[in-house]
């Protein structure tokens, strides 16, 4: 795929079924790092970090509807995992619509980052005399890694990444070079 920058609203949130949550108005991933300092005398006044784990979560803001909001709550209470996806969508005609009944729901393309996520915050605003709205946060439970679109179509795990290394189901990981126990 080209280096193409891509519009916000063609990058969404979707759930088990490959759906879309309705009337999205913003979707965050977020990955963060757990840090150890790894700081020696070698190091002079220069400190030196490792990252010891990485955590990951995704956010998204909607107008609310009683459905999704149900949903979102009932799978919440269950205090299960769910499959997620963050990705782009698969339809691509910009004419057609979910709310004009062009599309049923916004469906997810092949190529996205996924993992297994639980619901760890569920909110309804209802402001006077404006939409109300729901905000969801999921916590990842475990690994979220990239899938990209095979030939044939489907997806395959794992590749290249960004610093040229391979992610681990594709072979080694790039060695760190601050950590002191790599030779």
């Amino acid at each position: 795929m080209a280096n193409t920058i891509i519009k916000g609203n063609n990058l969404m949130l979707f759930d088990q079924d490959g759906h879309s949550i309705a009337y999205a108005t913003n979707h965050s991933l977020t990955l963060s790092g757990d840090t150890q300092d790894i700081s020696s005398k070698d190091h002079g006044v220069w400190g030196a970090t490792s990252v010891l784990k990485v955590n990951w979560e995704i956010t998204s803001e909607n107008l609310y509807t009683t459905e999704d909001f149900d949903k979102l709550f009932d799978t919440m209470i269950a205090r299960q995992p769910i499959d997620v996806f963050f990705g782009l969508k698969a339809e691509a005609d910009d004419g057609k619509t979910v709310v004009d009944g062009d599309y049923p729901y916004w469906t997810s393309s092949v190529g996205s980052y996924t993992g297994k996520a639980i619901i760890t915050s569920l909110s309804a605003n209802a402001p006077n005399g404006e939409n109300a709205t729901l905000s969801v946060t999921m916590t990842g439970v475990g690994s979220i890694r990239r899938t990209e679109a095979e030939e044939g179509g489907g997806e395959e795990e794992g590749g290249e990444t960004p610093s040229g290394g391979e992610t681990p189901s594709g072979g080694e990981t790039p060695a760190n070079p601050t950590d002191p126990s790599n030779p």
